[in-house]
């Protein structure tokens, strides 16, 4: 009969787990939002062991142009190896399952970014930005008059900025041709 892990060891060695099953580099905010869907830990629990686990190297924190992302350290992950079986084989395929089916969505979140800001003379000032790797391959700073208008281009961005990079390289690359 197999001993599983408990408490805050589960948790940790949960975490471990989620970020290598997800193969990419991943947010504070996907790995947390990973924890809840799958009814995993408390806030509380996660932030305390997030810290501990970086704290104690065995997550290494990775800054990028958005922020910062989370990958398994080979403190980490040589402990992974040590002790995955500790926790339960209906988790890790809970987990697995759940990095499959949102590995692309979380990519894409690290990569399709925007922000805004409110201006002090009124109306805001959006920032989309699109990124590969850590390298910006297309930022656009728009003024808008509303809160509204700032917020409907941020939820606009993720799924037209592709076609809006193409538009643009057709039309300022357009000229004579040779």
């Amino acid at each position: 009969m197999p001993i599983f892990a408990q408490g805050v060891t589960k948790n940790k060695l949960t975490i471990l787990y989620t970020i290598h099953a997800s193969k990419v580099d991943i947010t504070r905010e996907q790995l947390y939002r990973v924890m809840v869907e799958n009814d995993v830990m408390s806030y509380f629990d996660y932030q305390n062991c997030m810290h501990e686990l970086e704290e104690d190297a065995f997550i290494a924190a990775v800054p990028r142009a958005f922020g910062q992302t989370y990958r398994v350290s080979i403190r980490g992950a040589d402990a992974l190896d040590q002790f995955v079986e500790s926790l339960p084989v209906s988790l890790r395929e809970r987990l697995d399952r759940y990095a499959r089916e949102h590995r692309e969505e979380m990519l894409l979140q690290t990569q399709i970014v925007s922000d805004m800001e409110e201006l002090p003379s009124g109306g805001y000032i959006v920032r989309l930005r699109a990124l590969e790797q850590s390298a910006t391959v297309m930022e656009l700073s728009i003024r808008v008059a509303t809160r509204d208008m700032a917020q409907r281009m941020r939820a606009n961005w993720e799924h037209d900025s592709e076609s809006l990079y193409a538009y643009l390289l057709t039309v300022l690359l357009k000229g004579e041709q040779v």
